[in-house]
């Protein structure tokens, strides 16, 4: 994220109110107010601007933000991605029962071991296309985050991790190895 003070915010710079304030501030003292009254006021509006500066910097970052997300849903629309399907759309997670949450983790529930699977793998299938190179990297960057999720977790992760990774490497593996490509294992 950019800092404060490097990019230029929209609207009047903190430069023109300090210029301003500037002033606003001898106007003050050649009708004899006192200079740490002067000085409160001048701290004040430097808080303000710098207030306005930040809003409007956060503002921008959200605009950005906000279209990179809409071109990536278009995209992947126009390119027959289904982002519905790759989100859990059901009942919070705190609500719900035992049995149901049994129900999801099953093999075949929204977070079992196959639908999971399935969907780390499109996610990389879709973002490397036909090119070996990213379905490759894509494939590095699942086994690293499995293995950042480890150094998480304090040690080794539940089995059924390790049932999901394999599974979806599986799957991105028989896309590489369909466009002669060749593997790579970053767990040496």
């Amino acid at each position: 994220m950019t800092e404060i003070g490097k990019t230029k915010p929209q609207g009047q710079p903190l430069r023109a109110v300090q210029e301003k304030e500037g002033k606003a501030q001898a106007a003050r003292k050649s009708r004899g107010q006192g200079s740490g009254q002067a000085v409160a006021e001048e701290v004040k509006l430097t808080m303000k601007a710098k207030l306005v500066e930040f809003l409007l910097l956060v503002k921008s970052e959200a605009r950005h933000n906000f279209e990179n997300q809409t071109g990536l849903g278009q995209r992947a629309a126009g390119e027959g991605l289904d982002l519905e399907k790759m989100q859990y759309n059901g009942k919070p997670l705190t609500e719900l029962s035992p049995a149901e949450a049994q129900v999801l983790v099953a093999d075949e529930g929204y977070f079992g071991v196959t639908k999971t699977a399935e969907r780390l793998a499109d996610f990389v299938l879709f973002g490397g296309g036909d090119n070996l190179e990213r379905l490759q990297a894509g494939r590095e960057g699942v086994q690293t985050g499995f293995l950042e999720a480890e150094e998480a977790w304090g040690g080794t992760l539940p089995e059924i991790s390790y049932q999901t990774r394999d599974k979806a490497l599986t799957l991105i593996d028989a896309r590489i190895q369909e466009l002669g490509g060749s593997l790579v294992d970053v767990r040496a």
